[in-house]
């Protein structure tokens, strides 16, 4: 009994660990490394004493950490050894097959991403889970997206919006939207873009997540910027700026940084113009 106790002790221990890297993941990612390694050093430690799908999700969360941290053949070997362990339990399976989608999307290996999350997409859907496959078709959306499939990837992120239902997360959600209405701006359809901005405005208003909020705020600015509102878009990028330095971990502000500098040269190159816009408005 004392044995049983400390066993299930363990499991929980390893639980809270893997649990605990996901969802600092965003936000301390040096931290969310160290916790998802004492998940991995603790399960494989206390192996006999675990189910096999504590030990897969372990591997995963250490896998998905060292991906977002740029090691990627590190990653690559924790994947491998969650994938060498039977699991039995879909979320642990589906979840390890999204981690390595991202790790192949990563490194380029965008044909085997889209194979593997059709795979998730039919096994969700095999118990019913619309929630869950939505999720994997925005993934799916931004594969094809990265690999200049600009159609596919529409197609996908409009399936994912088809599929939520009423009580999906709602930045899971406006993510989404948010990956549409880009890839509407980037490929020139730029009313559609605009028409699809104006839907999502109640759902961005009620957003929490501050990264999804300044990302929100780029995309305006990028629309404004192609429909020639360079005051609007100066705004827009400048609401983006002042919430994503709040962020730790923001590697694509020097990215936003450089479309803000373009801006301004672009306006001071047309004060009239630039003049002419700020009086309309």
């Amino acid at each position: 009994m004392r044995l049983q106790r400390k066993g299930v002790a363990n499991a929980e221990r390893v639980r809270e660990l893997v649990d605990s890297a996901f969802a600092t993941r965003y936000h301390d990612l040096e931290g969310t490394l160290k916790t998802a390694s004492m998940a991995v050093v603790l399960a494989e430690e206390k192996r006999s004493e675990l189910p096999t799908d504590l030990i897969v999700a372990a591997w995963t969360e250490y896998g998905n950490a060292l991906r977002m941290a740029g090691r990627y053949e590190e990653a690559e070997r924790a994947l491998e050894r969650a994938a060498a362990e039977p699991t039995s339990d879909l979320p642990t399976r589906t979840h390890l097959l999204e981690v390595t989608a991202s790790l192949h999307r990563n490194t380029g290996r965008f044909e085997s991403a889209v194979h593997i999350l059709h795979s998730a997409i039919e096994a969700e859907k095999s118990v019913g889970n619309t929630d869950a496959a939505a999720r994997h078709h925005n993934h799916l959306g931004l594969v094809y997206e990265d690999m200049g499939d600009r159609p596919h990837a529409l197609r996908a992120f409009k399936t994912a919006l088809d599929l939520f239902g009423p009580d999906a997360p709602l930045d899971v959600v406006a993510s989404t939207g948010h990956n549409l209405v880009k890839t509407l701006i980037a490929d020139g359809r730029l009313s559609a873009a605009a028409a699809g901005l104006a839907l999502l405005e109640p759902l961005y208003r009620r957003l929490t997540s501050v990264r999804l909020a300044a990302k929100v705020e780029w995309m305006r600015a990028r629309l404004c910027r192609e429909l020639q509102q360079l005051h609007a878009a100066k705004l827009a990028y400048e609401r983006a700026y002042e919430l994503l330095i709040t962020e730790p971990r923001s590697p694509e502000l020097a990215t936003l940084v450089k479309e803000m500098t373009e801006l301004e040269a672009a306006m001071n190159k047309s004060p009239v113009s630039s003049e002419a816009e700020t009086e309309r408005e």
